[in-house]
């Protein structure tokens, strides 16, 4: 390429990622436009109108954005990667965080690509699925009892429902 061809390249470049980052933060507003119904206030038909000649925006795109903005609305860690990063990098998590989870979720969202995470998900949710559920931890107990009284309690012991009365009698 000579220069010419490179600095057109290069111009185009740089616009291509500001519009990116336009459309990005006019994602972040559409929730907000939805809630005051601006597109209605501005004589257009839908907010997918609103989007389109005033953003560029397609159907999908507000659709995709509305959803994953509502998803992650009470997920202030998840938000702020959707604010930094955009709503394509929490995709992948949507169906399996939770708020218990979201800031483990938005780390990974963070450090991760999104191929990476998409796989990691993948695997999670296999691991998940596959792994047998976590059993009660058991531990053993020495108690210094009077023969009888061990041999009562060796007994009652075998009784399939002992942990439950057991438990009864303790909380009593």
């Amino acid at each position: 390429m000579d220069q010419k061809d490179q600095r057109v390249h290069q111009q185009f470049t740089e616009y291509g990622r500001s519009a990116k980052e336009w459309t990005k933060r006019c994602v972040l507003l559409l929730p907000e436009v939805e809630r005051r119904q601006l597109w209605k206030k501005k004589g257009f038909g839908s907010i997918y109108e609103y989007a389109a000649k005033l953003a560029g925006m397609s159907r999908s795109t507000v659709e995709d954005g509305l959803r994953i903005m509502k998803k992650v609305e009470d997920l202030p860690a998840l938000l702020q990667v959707v604010e930094s990063r955009g709503v394509n990098r929490v995709r992948p998590i949507l169906g399996i965080v939770t708020k218990q989870t979201e800031n483990f979720w938005a780390e990974k969202a963070k450090s991760m690509t999104k191929n990476t995470l998409e796989t990691y998900v993948k695997n999670y949710r296999v691991e998940s699925r596959t792994s047998t559920p976590l059993q009660p931890v058991k531990s053993s107990v020495s108690l210094e009892l009077s023969s009888e009284l061990a041999r009562r309690l060796e007994s009652a012991k075998k009784h399939p429902d002992f942990q439950e009365y057991f438990e009864k009698f303790l909380d009593s």
